[in-house]
């Protein structure tokens, strides 16, 4: 018999009269659960669905946000933002990314509960108030999902009434458009077994280990010791706990439970100064939270709404999922690593580890579930990586940490003239907060098993640190003696390396009397040579330039090799062994899930003089070469242009600039350009004194405007190596000083030999400076061929893109945001504004958005005018990049209310009467964990999904309108697909029309002949993002004026603060106002 369903009218009598389930008959086939009636074969259970990355923290992670969690280091990010290397943490593929600006009852920092706030106990959230007064959806009323590692989607943080945009019902939810193809997904369907007793519960305790602020590796030893594992009510895999505060359990305790745990009976309990005993005190929490699984069962069929049932029993299933490997390996996120195997040399002492990452979410089903609930829980896996210390002796790791090969005893750390440590010390320092055991002969058992932590590296030597030794009667032994005579008159011990630096750790040595009055404390001291690193001691320090690249070229596998990795990685997870899975009945497909995507047919593009092409270049799709075509727009170099060329001898390169200037023009003649202007030359020697570079360029370009009375359009830079101070004084220098565009060149690649014709190498460098050096003269490389304008935009349109980025960790510099304005009707070029967005803030203040913006659309109204006249765009999309789930509420609070109101008739002035401006709202993510494996050979190319595949139902949100996008074909590695959230659509568009705009503007990328990953408005927000420290104040200093406010220190690590406390603004570009020289800032100052 068919099962019963539920009308839309039952479901909103429901949601009036407050009830938030309804009973109806079980249909088994309709859920990943299996109920006990009905078994479910999970090895035949086919294999659809996947669940989306994104970012949590790691450690322990309250289920309702009841205390306070401790935020872990951020992770390192390469491949998209451009930014400093983020020290100790797991790669993507390379990397994962950090979390920013997170918001109260997160996990990303403190946060203390206060009573009535919702995230303290979602049972009581909303419970005096019923669904009719809160809205059109009951669920968001509900508390806000907390457990970061969890990917919920951000529709599971809303609190309030603010709702974000779900998926439009039906097909107009879904593409149609492009052809259908097979792909498998790094993620894997979770079948949770019904409970017996639907009834059945799991009660929340808070638990306390000793006096409540011990230490975290203590309370994780004695959590997971078997001492306590045999005290706990029905054995220690009938509890999980967070590793903190909280517990979870069947069995029901009602008064608090005192537990002694006796932590030397167990085998592997290592003493290392801990107390053998410590009490464990375990309590009801004081709203007495329940969890039932059953009510995830019922969600997922449309049995109930949202709402705070569904969040606990989601993350309680989340602890299950990671309690055994938390256990067995080193947990960093949601990462695990096995350290000792798969380990590669890094060099300076440092491995990088291969792990595996793992998280749970929901997510929707396939197509036959539509209607049914539609829901699946999968979890996301993938490879890891992290940098870790190797296991080797202190000596051995200092040795390569200070360059000085196998030989230690090479290592001067002293300056000569002073005697004061110097930068070979600071390196040494790195060790601190370092666990080692301690070895040498004749030691017992017992001492070997200690474990120690780092304090401090002492500039003083075992042959100078003194002490006085105690007896076993707390009597002094006589006069002070250094520590290589103490190891060597009682353990005869000779130390071989006795001139490095002692280690200090954190414990200390305690002598009293009888009394208990304290004699003597002095903290302990270990030669260097006898410390031995333990396993899982993560490298918290940034990794250089050379490491970087090695774990980087490590990481990046081919597709195949990657999956494979993934399933090898598999095995330490070992899902079929894990007790904690099997009692708390989840099971988890071996099989990966395989999905129904589509392959959107690629634009054709169009050159100058009507030439078109369909991007495909040698076979490979989604790249196209520029060989007899023209950029389709160009603008004549008329006023006066100069080449100044840096080098770092005195020797000359006039003849060699010569040769690279005429093929320069040459070729961008070929390509369509026109250069009809005086060209003027410079040689500079570059010396250590960057402000005289400023100096030089400032004079140059006045030499040009002298001669030629005009200013010179743009100055070109040839570098002799590559130097980001060099660069950032150069681009402030012309954009803040003296208003005029510059392309900066490596000497490598100007003056290398070329030949006649242009090698395929050699042309490629070519197209791209020129690609670049056309867009600055006002250009563009190419266009897409429409049928009609509608084909991409419904109405006049501007695109913005926003961007924020970070410095590192540890700098004092400012978080910068970036924001870019489409300049024309096809959305091809683009301006862009910079401001400081104070200290890792990642929404952009109301102040920058008015600042930066109202120029831009002033500009864009000049140009696109409608019957003559000046107006505001119809449609608005406003694509937001670095945002994640957790803050997508907040960015339609804050930066899309101040967008609405900069864009209201009011606040741009009635030039135009037409209806208000119409937004759509796009988060655009790349920090996820989500990889496509096609299936066939039609649909990938060396195992990477072909540009436009578009996946949009068996990956995505449960609630959210959301896709996956592979725009790019794949040069190095496993494609990584951009995940693009919809927040908002008051436009209402088409669902193929936008996947179709989304993929096609990815070929109008202004500075490149291939197709790119992520949408260009996204892209330019992040170079000038990039781009914006050059713009600092602190290089005011150099100015000729001399009226900034900067000491000219790198803006790496500082920056100038008004009294407000907020950073000082950046320099503005220069704005001659002259009438001749248009403003570069309405230009593309960034590419």
């Amino acid at each position: 018999m068919a099962p019963e369903t539920i009308s839309r009218k039952q479901l909103r009598k429901a949601k009036q009269s407050g009830q938030s389930k309804i009973n109806r008959p079980t249909d088994h086939h309709a859920t990943a659960f299996e109920g006990p009636s009905q078994p479910l074969d999970v090895s035949a259970d086919p294999v659809r669905e996947s669940s989306s990355g994104g970012q949590a923290r790691s450690s322990t992670v309250p289920s309702s946000s009841l205390a306070n969690t401790p935020a872990h280091p951020a992770t390192l990010h390469l491949p998209m933002r451009s930014q400093p290397s983020r020290a100790g943490t797991p790669f993507e593929d390379v990397a994962e990314a950090p979390r920013k600006n997170a918001v109260p009852g997160s996990a990303e920092g403190p946060y203390k509960a206060e009573a009535g706030d919702p995230a303290a106990d979602p049972s009581e959230a909303s419970a005096n108030e019923s669904p009719k007064d809160l809205g059109k959806d009951y669920r968001r009323a509900q508390a806000p999902a907390s457990n970061k590692r969890v990917d919920w989607g951000g529709w599971a943080y809303e609190s309030g009434l603010t709702a974000l945009m779900e998926r439009p019902g039906g097909a107009r939810g879904f593409g149609t458009w492009g052809d259908e193809a097979k792909l498998k997904l790094n993620s894997h369907y979770v079948n949770l077994v019904r409970p017996k007793e639907k009834q059945e519960k799991f009660h929340q305790y808070n638990v306390r280990v000793g006096n409540g602020n011990e230490k975290r590796g203590l309370v994780k030893t004695v959590l997971e010791s078997q001492g306590l594992g045999k005290l706990l009510p029905g054995g220690r895999v009938n509890w999980l706990f967070d590793g903190n505060e909280q517990a979870w359990s069947k069995h029901d305790i009602q008064t608090e439970r005192r537990l002694e745990v006796d932590l030397s009976r167990d085998p592997e309990r290592a003493v290392g100064g801990r107390p053998d005993k410590v009490f464990v005190v375990i309590k009801p929490a004081s709203t007495r939270v329940h969890v039932n699984l059953g009510s995830i069962y019922d969600y997922m069929n449309g049995r109930c709404l949202w709402g705070a049932d569904v969040i606990k029993a989601i993350n309680l299933l989340d602890h299950v999922l990671r309690q055994r490997p938390s256990e067995q390996f080193a947990t960093i996120k949601r990462s695990y690593f096995n350290h000792g195997v798969n380990g590669h040399d890094l060099h300076k002492g440092v491995e990088a580890v291969h792990g595996i990452y793992q998280s749970i979410r929901l997510a929707k089903g396939p197509k036959k579930l539509e209607g049914k609930g539609g829901l699946r829980m999968v979890t996301n896996v993938d490879v890891s990586y992290a940098p870790f210390w190797h296991m080797w002796n202190f000596n051995k790791i200092v040795a390569e940490l200070t360059a000085s090969g196998e030989n230690v005893d090479s290592v001067v750390w002293r300056e000569k003239s002073n005697h004061k440590p110097n930068g070979n010390f600071d390196l040494m320092r790195r060790l601190k907060d370092s666990g080692f055991t301690v070895e040498y002969k004749n030691m017992s058992d017992e001492a070997k098993r200690r474990k120690w932590k780092v304090a401090a590296i002492l500039d003083k030597s075992a042959r100078e640190y003194k002490f006085s030794p105690w007896d076993d009667t707390n009597k002094r032994l006589g006069q002070e003696i250094t520590i290589l005579e103490y190891y060597l008159t009682k353990y005869q011990v000779h130390l071989d390396h006795p001139d490095l630096p002692v280690v200090q750790t954190t414990k200390m040595i305690t002598k009293q009397n009888e009394d208990g009055k304290v004699l003597f404390e002095s903290p302990i001291v270990f030669p260097m040579e006898l410390c031995i690193m333990q396993p899982n001691q993560r490298y918290l320090k940034a990794l250089d330039r050379e490491q970087t690249k090695i774990m980087v070229d490590h990481a990046i596998q081919p597709p195949q090799e990657r999956l494979k990795r993934i399933n090898d990685s598999l095995i330490m997870l070992s899902w079929h062994e894990d007790q904690y899975l099997s009692h708390y009945g989840l099971k988890i497909s071996p099989d990966e899930i395989e999905t129904d995507a589509r392959i959107l047919l690629p634009p054709t593009l169009q050159f100058k003089n009507g030439s078109k092409l369909t991007p495909e270049a040698n076979g490979k799709k989604g790249t196209w070469n520029l060989t007899d075509r023209q950029f389709i727009s160009t603008k004549a170099l008329r006023a006066p242009w100069g080449v100044m060329v840096l080098t770092d001898s005195s020797e000359s390169k006039r003849n060699q600039t010569n040769k690279f200037v005429d093929l320069l023009k040459k070729e961008y003649v070929k390509l369509g350009g026109e250069i009809d202007s005086e060209l003027d030359i410079s040689e500079k020697r570059l010396t250590e004194n960057l402000a005289d570079l400023a100096k030089d360029v400032r004079e140059f370009y006045d030499q040009i405007h002298d001669q030629r009375r005009r200013r010179p359009q743009i100055l070109l830079f040839i570098l002799p190596k590559d130097s980001s101070d060099v660069y950032l004084r150069i681009k402030n220098t012309c954009d803040c000083q003296l208003g005029v565009y510059s392309q900066c060149v490596q000497a490598k690649n100007a003056f290398r030999t070329f030949k006649e014709p242009l090698e395929p190498r050699q042309y490629g460098f070519f197209c791209n400076l020129l690609m670049k050096f056309n867009a600055k003269l006002g250009g563009a490389t190419n266009g897409i061929v429409l049928s009609r304008p509608e084909d991409h935009f419904l109405g006049r349109t501007m695109i913005i893109g926003a961007d924020v980025s970070h410095p590192a960790p540890g700098s004092q510099a400012p978080s910068y945001a970036a924001m870019t304005v489409s300049m024309d009707s096809t959305a091809t070029r683009y301006a862009a504004a910079v401001q400081t967005n104070g200290y890792r803030k990642e929404m952009i203040s109301n102040r920058n958005i008015t600042n930066c913006l109202t120029p831009l659309i002033k500009r864009w109204k000049e140009r696109n005018k409608y019957l003559g006249q000046e107006h505001l765009p119809e449609h608005v999309y406003y694509f937001r990049d670095g945002v994640s789930e957790d803050q997508f509420k907040i960015l339609l609070d804050t930066e899309v209310a101040s967008l609405k109101t900069l864009f209201s008739l009011k606040s741009m002035g009635k030039t135009w009467t037409g209806a208000p401006v119409k937004f759509t709202v796009v988060v655009a993510e790349k920090r996820h964990h989500i990889r496509f494996f096609p299936q066939g050979p039609k649909h990938h190319e060396k195992g990477n999904p072909l540009p436009g595949t578009i996946v949009d139902h068996d990956v995505t949100d449960p609630k959210g309108n959301d896709i996956y996008l592979c725009s790019h074909r794949a040069i190095k590695g496993t494609a990584r697909p951009t995940h693009y959230i919809m927040l908002l659509d008051e436009r209402e568009i088409p669902v193929n029309k936008f996947q179709k705009m989304l993929y096609e503007q990815c070929y109008q990328y202004i500075r490149s002949s291939t197709a790119v990953s992520l949408h260009p408005a996204v892209y330019y927000a992040h170079l000038a993002s990039k781009r914006a420290q050059a713009h600092d104040s602190i290089f005011a200093a150099d100015w000729p004026e001399g009226k900034g406010t900067g000491k000219g220190k790198d803006p790496a690590t500082s920056s100038s603060d008004d009294s407000s406390g907020e950073p000082a603004a950046l320099l503005p570009m220069k704005d001659w106002k002259d009438g001749q020289t248009e403003w570069i800032g309405y230009g593309m100052w960034f590419i």
